[in-house]
């Protein structure tokens, strides 16, 4: 019987059959890439964003934030595929000028394709630039002949055909996230040839589970991030089970789901308000973690501010995670006190009084006034989500600033 090689020549045959380089690397891949939310707090809920290079699944109640969320998304990947760009150009431009001549048409090639792009495949056809822009994208990413951002609004087409597409996109290597929004919208070729009134059984579903089995692998190999939009369905058989379309694929392939839902109406400082009042300045979106698989599983919820007029506010959930997670904000009844998130010590007045105000909206209004204390608190609580070495900083204030400020919050 003749022998069957070695397991190293194996693999190497299957890596050049396969065209498959990176074959046995996924062992000692990086897991730990995430593409960030705005918000401070669902980062910390989700260990710093959505997984890269894996597929996240959003569903909810209509009105929940899913799209909105995943607009954001949006605006941070264009901002992370933009730096990485840099930082790509410049290691192959050093590599180029140590004399290194094959990293010559690489670096070209680069210049040419330009940073990563993202796709929103928009099935809803409900795609709002204006509000878009409100949540911090540049019209000029969208617009532009060079756009980063593409609005895929799609004709009444086949759901396979859109989602072979979606495949074909990837493996160009020039997009780094896709948004698939959403799922419900999509209609099988079976559905879509039969007449109104006339039944199909598990026609999307069917569909769903090839292209996951196909998609999945791709995600890797071509470092592109999957986030699809879904929704919620009435359980018949369990009221308090919620139900999603499109079958089980989409929940067995995700590496992460998220189930939004709008919480309380807030004024705007961030004050709740009750559930009938008629001209809130914004709501609270909670977004509960119902699959984690590449971070622990110990943090299931996350909530965020969505103002009408300024989208999502990050120093609202900074304040809430220095007063209620890291406690540099001190709270004592309904007083605050500043503290230095490095060494803990409390922040004085020139009179050597402790610098201490009443209320949240006073401490968000405290932040926004003292922009090196917020910047040291933003500096302290990413480098936790991210896992870094705390680094500190010194904190100047202004001594006349910080008298008359707690003056006045007294």
């Amino acid at each position: 019987m003749a022998s069957a090689g070695s397991f190293a020549s194996i693999i190497k045959k299957r890596q050049k059959d396969w065209d498959c380089p990176e074959l046995m690397s996924r062992a000692t891949a990086d897991t730990g890439k995430k593409l960030p939310f705005s918000s401070p707090l669902l980062n910390w809920c989700t260990y710093g964003g959505i997984p890269r290079d894996a597929y996240t699944e959003f569903f909810g109640a209509p009105g929940g934030g899913k799209s909105t969320t995943s607009v954001d998304i949006c605006k941070n990947a264009i901002a992370t595929f933009r730096t990485e760009y840099q930082q790509q150009l410049e290691e192959y431009r050093k590599l180029v000028d140590s004399g290194k001549k094959e990293y010559q048409g690489p670096y070209e090639d680069l210049q040419d394709r330009g940073p990563q792009k993202v796709l929103y495949v928009d099935l809803e056809n409900s795609f709002d630039l204006k509000w878009a822009c409100t949540l911090g994208i540049s019209k000029s990413d969208i617009v532009d002949d060079d756009s980063v951002l593409n609005i895929m609004s799609v004709p009444n087409v086949a759901a396979e055909e859109v989602l072979q597409t979606v495949m074909d996109v990837m493996e160009t290597g020039e997009v780094g996230l896709v948004i698939l929004d959403s799922i419900p919208s999509l209609v099988p070729r079976q559905e879509l040839e039969k007449q109104m009134g006339e039944r199909t059984v598990a026609s999307l579903a069917g569909c769903l589970t090839v292209f996951f089995r196909k998609v999945i692998p791709l995600l890797k190999r071509y470092h592109c991030t999957l986030l699809a939009i879904n929704q919620i369905r009435d359980n018949m058989d369990n009221p308090y089970v919620t139900k999603t379309p499109g079958g089980n694929a989409p929940k067995f392939y995700a590496s992460m789901r998220m189930e939004f839902r709008i919480g309380k109406p807030v004024d705007a400082f961030g004050n709740e308000l009750p559930m009938n009042t008629e001209d809130p300045a914004g709501y609270l979106v909670n977004a509960k973690l119902v699959k984690q698989k590449t971070a622990p599983s110990d943090r299931r919820m996350g909530t965020y501010y969505l103002m009408f007029d300024g989208g999502i506010r990050p120093d609202f959930d900074y304040a809430k995670l220095a007063v209620n997670k890291y406690q540099f904000i001190r709270k004592t009844g309904g007083w605050f006190t500043m503290c230095d998130p490095y060494t803990g010590e409390i922040l004085e007045t020139e009179s050597g009084a402790p610098v201490k105000v009443h209320g949240m909206p006073r401490v968000y209004q405290y932040l926004k006034e003292n922009e090196q204390y917020y910047a040291s608190i933003r500096k302290y609580i990413t480098e936790d989500l991210n896992g870094e070495d705390h680094v500190a900083e010194q904190v100047v204030e202004s001594d006349d600033e910080l008298e008359d400020y707690t003056s006045a919050a007294v």
